[in-house]
């Protein structure tokens, strides 16, 4: 959770406050965050239904993916590698540069100055659907054994390329992803492992398989929108994405987009349903933990980003953890919106997007609409209630 004021956790001094000074990304048809910003405040729903990633004519296969421009091109020169061998990286790791390089500038940093500093890096992923035809279809060996599409080796690059010394792993708990690196991240600033963090999160469709089995499992909707919160929502359209923060103290920081209060992940454990169903009372238990901890009241938020992937389960459940704890002594509704409604759901990279909305809308002073919403969910009690509302229009 974030905000532009003053964290009450532990009583810090705002010099030692943690604070996101730099971001940058690659979104769906979006190519930086000024491009996605004037997107989601004029409503563009930003799937297409484009053939640029594979051919095919599977018929359980959605037609649409939100989908990042130029994956092709890398400055390998830039970066001091070598032709061929760029040419075999994980695409996924040449965004990751490159966005990288963008986010620490955008700090005001010169990424020379952080050779030899405590920086870490953290990258959310899971999927590497060019690993799979690079490593383990193609015939030809080369002689860096497969390194460059390995999915540890993209922290690692950013690492072996900035000349920084602290952590550089990768992150994979699906969905949450990047949610489990961003407080990782947190606590080593917070605890000096590090003086600066790099948090990065990809995720790119490469490989129409992957499709497949996400469509068979349940959760993709068919005619390739994403409608969270609306009576006819079915799914999500799968999205790609390269999204990078970075995060350090507050007496170094040249700029400051927000204050990092607190960061804290849970776990479902068992549940009769299955391990992909979520669970009510960990969403809830874990929002009210948070709050606990960070001595501030649910009620006083006004606006939450909601994961709202636009699923049968998913949305009903979040909705309700949702208004379980922020709905509590409330004058008036509380608004929401997902970020996924525009863009699809990027899986392991979708934490970082939600971040990225809500620093737009504390930029801006307006909160960017759900789009692809006719009527809300009439299973939904909150909605009934009134306790909760979706953002449909630009809302100041």
């Amino acid at each position: 959770m974030y905000c532009n004021g003053t964290s009450t956790i532990d009583s810090a001094p705002i010099q030692d406050e943690i604070v996101i000074s730099g971001i940058s990304g690659r979104f769906s048809e979006s190519d930086n965050v000024r491009h996605l910003k004037e997107n989601l405040l004029n409503k563009v729903d930003l799937g297409s239904d484009d053939c640029r990633r594979w051919q095919h004519d599977h018929p359980d296969i959605p037609k649409r993916t939100g989908k990042v421009n130029n994956i092709e091109k890398f400055d390998a020169e830039y970066f001091d590698i070598p032709f061929n061998q760029a040419h075999l990286l994980d695409p996924m790791t040449r965004c990751l540069l490159e966005r990288t390089y963008d986010a620490i500038v955008d700090a005001g940093i010169n990424p020379k100055d952080l050779r030899g500093t405590k920086t870490g890096v953290i990258v959310g992923t899971s999927f590497s659907e060019s690993e799979i035809m690079l490593v383990y279809e193609k015939t030809q060996v080369t002689d860096h054994g497969g390194l460059e599409c390995r999915r540890s080796m993209q922290a690692n690059w950013i690492s072996h390329w900035l000349g920084v010394t602290g952590p550089s792993y990768t992150v994979d708990t699906a969905c949450s992803s990047t949610m489990y690196a961003m407080e990782q991240a947190y606590r080593n600033i917070k605890f000096g492992q590090c003086d600066n963090m790099i948090v990065a999160a990809t995720n790119l469709c490469l490989n129409p398989v992957t499709s497949l089995q996400f469509m068979r499992l349940g959760v993709l909707s068919s005619d390739g929108f994403c409608k969270p919160f609306d009576i006819n929502a079915n799914g999500y359209m799968r999205s790609e994405a390269i999204r990078v923060v970075f995060l350090q103290k507050a007496k170094n920081a040249k700029r400051i987009y927000a204050i990092v209060i607190h960061c804290k992940t849970n776990c479902d454990g068992f549940k009769e349903e299955g391990i992909t169903f979520p669970s009510i009372k960990m969403q809830s238990f874990l929002l009210q933990q948070f709050y606990d901890e960070c001595n501030i009241s649910p009620s006083v938020v006004a606006y939450v980003d909601a994961h709202g992937t636009g699923t049968k389960v998913g949305d009903p459940i979040e909705i309700n953890s949702i208004e379980k704890v922020f709905c509590k002594d409330r004058q008036g509704p509380l608004l929401i919106s997902s970020s996924k409604s525009n863009t699809g759901h990027a899986e392991p990279a979708s934490g970082l997007l939600q971040i990225i909305k809500v620093l737009i809308t504390m930029e801006t002073g307006i909160i960017p609409p759900n789009i692809n919403i006719t009527k809300e969910r009439d299973d939904i009690e909150a909605f009934k209630r009134g306790t909760i509302r979706v953002v449909t229009t630009p809302t100041i």
